[in-house]
C-alpha cells in the first residue's frame, strides 16, 4: 500500500505567510489557509495548533529571514554608511517592486494586532531590541573606523535607523516615487 504524501511544513508555513501577509490575521480565514496550503483544517490543526500559533510560527519564520539578511548584510567589510544605505534601498526596492505592496509583514502586524495582543506585542518588542542592537553594533563599527563621529551615541542613532527603517516600509507601500524615497533615504544617511 502505498504511504501518503507527507505535508511540506517549510512550504505550508510559506504559504501561509503569504496569506497572513496579504489579508492581515483578522481578515484571513481558515479556509484561505487550507486552500492555500493544500492541506485539510484537521492536519492544518494537527500541525500548527490553531490559527493564532500559525500566525505566530509565520511571523517569526519571516523574521529569522530579515534577521539573517540583515545579518549578512552588516558583516560584509564595506564602508559602514554603504551598508545602511544598502539596507534602505532594499526595504525601498522590495517594496516598490511587490506588486501586491504588501509593505512590511511585521510593520503590517504591529498596526493591527501588537495593542491587543500581548503575544505579538512581545514579538514586535523583541524584533526592535534585536534590530536596534544589530545597528548600535553598525554604529560602532563605523565609530571606531571613524566614519561616524565618535561623540554621537549610538543606541540614540539606532534607534533612529530602526524608526525609519520602519517609516520607510510604510510609505515605500503607499508612494511610489522612488525619487522621492531615496531623497529621504539621503536625508536619513547625513543624519548619522
Amino acid at each position: 500500500m502505498a504511504r501518503p504524501k507527507k505535508f511540506d511544513e517549510a512550504a505550508g508555513l510559506q504559504k501561509a505567510m503569504d496569506v497572513f501577509w496579504k489579508k492581515g490575521y483578522a481578515g484571513t480565514s481558515i479556509s484561505d489557509l487550507t486552500t492555500s496550503m493544500e492541506i485539510n483544517a484537521p492536519s492544518l490543526y494537527a500541525t500548527y495548533g490553531d490559527k493564532h500559533k500559525l500566525f505566530v510560527t509565520a511571523l517569526q519564520a519571516y523574521l529569522q529571514s530579515q534577521y539573517e539578511w540583515m545579518r549578512q548584510a552588516v558583516s560584509e567589510q564595506k564602508p559602514v554608511r554603504e551598508i545602511i544605505r544598502y539596507l534602505l534601498a532594499t526595504l525601498i526596492d522590495s517594496t516598490l517592486e511587490d506588486p501586491e505592496r504588501r509593505g512590511c509583514f511585521m510593520v503590517n502586524t504591529i498596526t493591527e494586532m501588537a495593542n491587543q495582543d500581548t503575544q505579538v506585542f512581545r514579538i514586535a518588542a523583541d524584533n526592535e531590541n534585536h534590530i536596534r542592537s544589530v545597528l548600535a553594533e553598525l554604529i560602532r563599527k563605523g565609530q571606531a573606523s571613524g566614519e561616524v563621529a565618535a561623540d554621537k551615541d549610538a543606541d540614540m542613532l539606532a534607534s533612529f535607523l530602526y524608526i525609519n527603517f520602519m517609516g520607510v516600509r510604510v510609505i515605500a507601500a503607499t508612494n511610489s516615487d522612488k525619487k522621492h524615497l531615496y531623497s529621504a533615504l539621503d536625508a536619513i544617511l547625513s543624519a548619522i
